[in-house]
This record gives structure tokens, sequence and C-alpha cells, in this order.
């Protein structure tokens, strides 16, 4: 499959990272695989216009920055933002951790609906990593949890579930404890249609990804007609 990447295999990236292979396209940038000059191989997510456009790069900076800082198993490590300049035009990335193994998606797909005792193991994973976020100072939330965003380590030991993709991720407001609503509706609390989202909005995400793991299928039959959202 061809695809129209904006960074070329052996591109070397300020001078610090080597572009080994294009990974793929998600919601906020390619994604590709690199090796960093001294730290072996990590993942790059070059971010796209859109999701530049509508974030301040100081406000992408701080908050990877803060995620630079989240180190536990359950969650996959953030190390870097920074810009570089391609063909005149400015670009802005994250660094990441590389997991060897699939997404939650991807395993699901090639193997359907998995055992109950593997999925509760793979939902205390993300329930670590998401306590791992919420006990965070300032808290962090999520906002997307879904199974594109949880990767499935393949380790000597067994499989073992990460969080990642950390792009919708907020502060917990301070005074309010309020955030705006986020991520895909499907996997939303019922606060979420009314625009707030919650730390326990996350957990309510990863009840519904538990469900869908054993039975292959949502919940409940959703019919969302002509509503539409802008996160």
């Amino acid at each position: 499959m061809t695809e129209n990447v904006t960074l070329k295999k052996g591109s070397i990236i300020n001078g610090t990272y080597e572009v080994k292979v294009f990974i793929g396209r998600g919601a906020f940038g390619d994604v590709y695989r690199v090796k960093h000059k001294h730290l072996g191989v990590q993942v790059l997510k070059l971010l796209n216009e859109e999701y530049v456009s509508r974030s301040s790069v100081e406000e992408i900076s701080e908050e990877a920055r803060v995620l630079s800082q989240l180190t536990h198993p359950n969650v996959v490590r953030v190390f870097e933002a920074n810009s570089f300049t391609e063909d005149g035009v400015d670009q802005f990335y994250i660094t990441m951790g590389f997991v060897s193994g699939e997404s939650l998606t991807e395993m699901l797909y090639r193997r359907g609906p998995i055992p109950v005792s593997e999925a509760i193991k793979l939902h205390k994973d993300m329930l670590e990593g998401l306590k791992a976020a919420h006990g965070f100072n300032p808290p962090i939330v999520h906002r997307d949890i879904n199974g594109d965003n949880i990767l499935i380590g393949h380790e000597d030991s067994g499989l073992r579930a990460m969080l990642s993709d950390f792009g919708l991720a907020k502060y917990v407001d301070k005074e309010s404890h309020l955030i705006e609503s986020a991520g895909r509706m499907p996997y939303w609390a019922p606060e979420c249609f009314w625009g707030n989202y919650f730390q326990s909005s996350d957990i309510f995400s990863a009840g519904v990804v538990l469900y869908k793991m054993i039975t292959g299928f949502f919940p409940w039959n959703y019919d969302f007609g002509g509503m539409t959202h802008n996160y």
C-alpha cells in the first residue's frame, strides 16, 4: 500500500532521529518508527495541520513535558515535543516509547472476542494506567479510551495493555473539576453528551472496552442521528 507521507525513510530529524518506517495515520497525525541516535527505537508522531491549528504550540509542549514525567508500566512513555522545518514548512512532533505488539483493535480484529480471564487481565492493566494518570498532580484525564489507543505488548510474561495517544488528554480544572467532553461517542459516559467529562468518564470508557473484548459488540445499539461534535 502506497501512502503519501511527509517523512521519507532515512530522513534525519533535528540531527537526532532517523526515520525507519511509516507505521500509519491517526486522528492527530502520521506515525513513524524512528531510531534515536542515543536511545534506540522510538515512535515519532508528526502532528497534522488541523490539530496544530487548534492547539497552541506552547500548550502542546507543556502537556508533553508533563506527560514525559508520567512513568508507569501501563502507560506508553512520552519523551519529547519539538519542531523542525521541512521544505519551508514548520512541522511539530511528539516522540514516545516503541511497543512491540499491536493495538487492542488490531488484536480483536485478528482474534475476535477473547476469554474473560484474559480480558479482565488487560482491563486491570488499563485501570492501572488510568490510576497513574488520574493520580498525577495535576490529574490527567485521557478522554479518548478506545481499542485504537490501547497498545498490547507481547512479552515473555504474556500480554500487557498500555494506554497510548494522549492527544486529547487534559488536566482536571482545579476549581470546577470540569473538562469538556471529547473522544468517540460510542465510548462516552452519559455526562459526556451534556459536554462534561470527569475522571470517572475514563473509567466508563474502559468498561465499554472490556465489554467489547468479551462480546465483540458495544453494550448498546447506538443511534446518534444527526448529532455532531467538534472534538
